[in-house]
């Protein structure tokens, strides 16, 4: 009997351990529950056609088309349905929210193809429709219709700029260009992109969503796909350095209408394959263009980039602007000496002249105004001179002139005093 009883205590704990599991559960997942449901349940319809854009927009029919919801900064496929004989697809009973919105998708001969994205909350019923192409390993009709380059701001410390480019492509077949990575043929038949050596930190932006990457001998490829009209593509990577030049280089894979390159203020650069086209703005920065127009492909463009900040050369100028620092404190120290020395013996010799010459007060004040200026302008030019301001021939060639005013001025003086 008491092992009977302990069996069925046992029990009982067993059951509201359980119990207690299974409600926690259902409350952690009642958001989950409630959102799902929140997104489905509605009186919103989506209904549409897919599309054969190769074959003058044919109805495709027997293919899966997926519903997708996104709500805030979360997405998630809701449902999906299977054309018709007319490539007719409907999804009901959705939620009219205005911060809920509704896009199609499928993959289709190994290219991703998504609709316009739309929101139920001012017209509860819409049609919305799906085009997608025949594909094509042939990429003879692809080309580059703009190419962008950016060169940021170097990194002293690391010695390392970041480049970001961006490649808006027009693919002029009526079929969609999908790369494949078969190296069968010696490399990979994919969209592919150059990097210049050494390069690394690739970072992958817009157009490889849903995509894979391979390295190449000259960079990197995809089996991103090309549809037909336009597809923009965008990536960023780093670049080291050892010195304060570098020869940046774009190998041209595509024929390329316009090529343009941008660099910060703070680096030379030059190019002979490149025109200057003055300074733009790009996020909230200042660089300077480079453009060029016609580029076929294999062509190479190189651009040498000159002061480029290296951790010598930041050690190097923090000592000579230590230096320079007392260099301009030691200075006006002697131009406050100088000043003084000036001030009391311009101060006796006025008094001087007040005692014993008085009418030639007015003359020798000028004089020797100015024979205190000369002397404070050659300690300037010093000054300038010390701190890098100006050349070795300006400096003393200026100095040289003043040295000679002060001579023909004190001439004069000498000459007044024996009269």
């Amino acid at each position: 009997m008491y092992r009977t009883i302990c069996k069925g205590h046992r029990t009982g704990i067993a059951e509201s351990l359980a119990l207690i599991v299974l409600c926690c559960c259902i409350m952690l997942l009642l958001p989950f529950i409630s959102a799902s449901a929140h997104a489905l349940v509605g009186n919103g319809r989506i209904y549409g056609q897919l599309l054969d854009g190769t074959k003058n927009n044919a109805p495709l029919s027997s293919q899966t088309i997926t519903l997708q919801a996104a709500q805030g900064e979360t997405a998630q496929d809701l449902a999906t349905a299977t054309t018709d004989a007319n490539g007719s697809f409907s999804f009901v009973n959705l939620a009219t929210d205005k911060t809920i919105s509704y896009a199609v998708y499928m993959h289709y001969q190994g290219a991703q193809y998504v609709s316009n994205v739309i929101s139920l909350d001012g017209q509860p019923v819409q049609k919305l429709n799906l085009t997608v192409y025949e594909a094509t390993t042939n990429s003879a009709n692809i080309a580059a219709v703009q190419v962008t380059v950016l060169i940021h701001e170097p990194d002293a410390k690391k010695q390392s700029f970041t480049v970001s480019e961006s490649f808006l492509f027009r693919n002029l077949d009526a079929h969609t260009y999908v790369g494949s990575f078969d190296t069968s043929k010696g490399k990979p038949n994919a969209l592919s992109f150059s990097l210049p050596p050494g390069a690394g930190k690739v970072t992958l932006d817009q157009g490889f969503e849903g995509y894979q990457v391979v390295q190449v001998d000259r960079g990197f490829a995809t089996n991103a796909a090309l549809p037909p009209r336009y597809t923009q593509f965008a990536f960023s990577f780093d670049v080291p350095y050892k010195a304060s030049a570098y020869d940046f280089g774009y190998d041209v894979l595509y024929p390329t209408v316009q090529f343009s390159l941008l660099v910060p203020p703070s680096v030379h650069a030059t190019s002979a394959a490149l025109t200057s086209q003055g300074v733009v703005t790009a996020d909230q920065h200042t660089y300077n263009v480079f453009k060029t127009t016609g580029l076929l492909t294999n062509e190479a463009i190189h651009a040498q980039l000159e002061g480029l900040p290296t951790a010598s050369s930041a050690g190097t100028q923090q000592v000579l602007n230590f230096t320079n620092q007392w260099l301009i404190v030691a200075l006006l120290l002697a131009l406050a000496v100088l000043g003084i020395t000036g001030f009391i013996y311009n101060a006796t010799r006025r008094r001087a002249a007040l005692l014993s010459h008085a009418p030639m007060r007015a003359n020798k004040q000028v004089a020797q105004d100015r024979q205190q200026a000369l002397l404070q302008e050659l300690l300037a030019l010093d000054s300038a001179y010390e701190a890098g301001k100006l050349s070795k021939a300006a400096y003393q060639e200026q100095r040289a002139k003043t040295k000679a005013r002060l001579r023909t001025l004190m001439g004069t003086q000498r000459e007044a005093s024996r009269k």
